[in-house]
């Protein structure tokens, strides 16, 4: 059976959005290819005592030891060993810095793919090394046989030093749900929220470049003409001095009754389910992947906008709603909680467009074909 290898920094039990990403591909790379096994290797989370190898992967090799994460030499070596076992390497970030696993790979006839997913593409990489090594670290990256970005900001930046032929544009990919009348009131039952409350969701760890504080004094002022406003933060605390922060916010201005700290949750459909629309505060993203999933769910959506990257799934004023200025969030979050009839049209008209180009079945099989194996071939 041919293999193929997903190297990350983070992974299980670790908050790793790219890691939860390819764990909910590979169901569907099980479906298309069963003739191809998908490993994982850890270079920072240390192994958990009693490790869990998510359903359709093969196994995780964690390569971090008890002083801390592993080195460049400790990574280089893992990857020269067993450069002979796997068809494809999958970089879903750059660990390899030194570039000597790769090689080592190359020989071995291993394809090698690099994944940018926030602030990563070559360009971003090239600024991480030291100004006299960017020429021969330019170089080494033409060891890799395809670059891919998940949005058109990573994608064009990439291209500035990419062969067309090298560089692929593939977006994160979602399950599109079936939805059903009941299942926003079973899921406010599930969740204990009040049926009568106009519920906002948010997703994602609770850290300075999400900005959630953002968000909360923003709930300070609508709750003031909605007094039935609740917002939810799903997410872990990232940043544990932030969280405390936009917690001390709560309670400094009695608004625990219109926020609520939902904790990390890896399937966050049911709070989708019970809410009536979505916001999105974050300064800064690879593509934005709650956003999509809330829209899939039918879920009118308000996001700071981030040019390159959520413009190309949220059509302002048709889809969703964009904002760069305070007052603009207040003013389209207020306009929605007013009208019903617009909330629908909003969510609907995103969930047609986000189950036309984004869902994971398609995207799983673009991901094979990169790898040299594509679904068609299946035998």
């Amino acid at each position: 059976m041919s293999r193929v290898l997903h190297v990350f920094k983070y992974f299980r039990p670790q908050f790793t959005g790219e890691g939860i990403f390819v764990e909910r591909l590979a169901p569907y790379f099980a479906r298309l290819r069963p003739d191809l096994a998908h490993d994982v290797a850890v270079t920072a989370t240390p192994a958990p005592a009693d490790p869990v190898v998510p359903a359709h992967l093969s196994d995780v090799h964690y390569l971090s030891g008890p002083q801390g994460p592993a080195s460049q030499r400790e990574i280089a070596a893992w990857l020269a060993r067993h450069a002979g076992r796997y068809t494809a390497v999958h970089y879903h970030t750059h660990v390899d810095r030194t570039f000597a696993g790769s090689l080592m790979l190359k020989l071995k006839g291993c394809r090698l793919v690099l994944s940018a997913t926030l602030d990563d593409s070559i360009e971003g990489l090239l600024r991480t090394y030291r100004p006299r090594l960017r020429p021969l670290i330019r170089r080494l990256f033409g060891s890799i046989d395809q670059f891919v970005a998940i949005s058109p900001k990573l994608f064009s930046e990439n291209n500035r030093y990419v062969p067309a032929r090298k560089s692929s544009l593939i977006p994160i990919g979602i399950a599109i749900p079936d939805l059903d009348a009941a299942s926003a009131a079973a899921a406010r039952e599930k969740l204990s929220i009040d049926p009568k409350a106009k519920m906002l969701v948010s997703v994602g760890g609770i850290c300075a470049r999400k900005d959630q504080m953002f968000l909360v004094r923003q709930i300070h002022a609508l709750a003031k003409s909605h007094p039935d406003l609740l917002l939810v933060l799903v997410g872990p605390d990232v940043e544990p001095d932030y969280a405390a922060l936009v917690r001390k916010y709560v309670a400094d201005h009695g608004l625990e009754r219109h926020v609520r700290f939902a904790g990390y949750s890896e399937a966050p459909w049911d709070f989708y389910r019970a809410a009536d629309m979505m916001v999105f505060a974050s300064h800064e993203e690879g593509f934005g992947t709650v956003v999509i999933e809330a829209m899939a769910h039918g879920l009118a959506v308000v996001a700071r906008h981030l040019p390159g990257v959520n413009d190309v799934f949220i059509e302002h004023g048709r889809s969703g709603y964009l904002f760069t200025q305070d007052d603009a969030f207040e003013r389209h979050v207020g306009q929605l909680l007013q009208d019903g009839e617009l909330r629908h049209r909003i969510g609907a008209s995103g969930r047609d467009f986000v189950a036309a180009h984004y869902d994971i079945a398609g995207i799983a099989a673009r991901y094979l074909a990169l790898y040299g194996f594509p679904a068609k071939d299946r035998p």
